[in-house]
């Protein structure tokens, strides 16, 4: 910062001291655009939020989310935040991502689900109606309406989600999220999964990690980076580019369909190559089908 800039910092930090939120917020929104600074950022969103801008508060939250998690009072004014802005499903992804100060939490979104149900009864049957027909329309209105079911409360979301994911319409890369959000959110509650290959299967989301925490994705990129070495930088990058897209469609059911990571990076590698593969082995046969729906994907991109 320079010598006005610094001026500007503390003459807002004496105008929060005062309670003068507007003003200071004022200041602070003009200082933040101006430096890219975590503790004018958590001023910012403080500021914001104390004089009712929740909206905006929302916007720099996004960008500094981590630093409102230092102290317990931070932390409830982010969630107060995110439920003023009616992004339960949000909120309760961050609380669950925490090691502490669950139980404090949850009670504000809990009590900010039951103000929606009460208040906007009928926004949320609607917002509930487009997330069930979600599977009606293309991709990105899927993924759009999926964004916009984040201000469901939980048990509604649930409700759609468990729909969604026996609905044969719902483009698989959907499924594939809401599924990791849901063990994102450690639901216990059983969901059957509509899957590629035209069965049903039965997860317990809280059982199964996030996408990218299973060791079969990262040790599919460590052995791709290994196989393709320096010689050649851009089958690299096309390999692990296409890797992530074949196991976000795999998924939940990666580890049942990749029993060999070694022998699938030596495919896809293969592939991008332009190489002769095998056809007659799991990796290949899976890798042949997965290919047609990215490229279907890319297509239509």
């Amino acid at each position: 910062m320079n010598e006005t800039q610094q001026d500007q910092y503390l003459q807002a930090q004496k105008l929060i001291a005062e309670e003068k939120w507007q003003e200071a917020s004022n200041i602070l929104e003009d200082l933040i655009n101006e430096v890219d600074d975590s503790g004018i950022g958590r001023l910012t969103i403080i500021a914001l939020y104390h004089s009712q801008q929740y909206t905006r508060a929302c916007t720099y939250l996004f960008e500094y989310l981590e630093v409102m998690f230092d102290s317990l009072s931070d932390a409830q004014i982010a969630i107060k935040i995110l439920c003023q802005n009616e992004l339960f499903v949000l909120a309760r992804q961050v609380i669950s991502s925490l090691s502490q100060w669950q139980e404090d939490l949850l009670t504000i979104v809990t009590m900010g689900e039951e103000k929606s149900r009460q208040e906007y009864q009928e926004t949320l049957q609607t917002r509930l109606r487009d997330f069930y027909h979600l599977g009606d329309y293309s991709l990105e209105e899927q993924q759009s309406r999926l964004q916009a079911a984040f201000k469901l409360p939980l048990n509604e979301f649930i409700t759609g989600a468990k729909f969604l994911l026996r609905d044969p319409y719902t483009h698989p890369l959907v499924k594939s999220s809401l599924v990791e959000l849901l063990s994102k959110l450690r639901v216990a509650d059983p969901v059957t999964v509509y899957w590629l290959d035209k069965k049903e299967y039965t997860v317990v989301p809280a059982d199964i990690q996030p996408l990218n925490l299973l060791p079969v994705v990262s040790e599919g990129k460590r052995l791709i980076t290994e196989k393709c070495g320096n010689q050649n930088p851009q089958t690299e990058k096309m390999a692990i580019q296409e890797f992530q897209l074949q196991v976000m469609f795999l998924y939940p059911r990666i580890n049942q369909i990749i029993k060999d990571i070694d022998e699938w990076t030596d495919v896809l590698i293969a592939r991008i190559e332009g190489k002769k593969v095998a056809t007659n082995t799991v990796s290949s046969t899976w890798q042949e089908r997965l290919g047609k729906q990215i490229d279907e994907l890319i297509e239509k991109h």
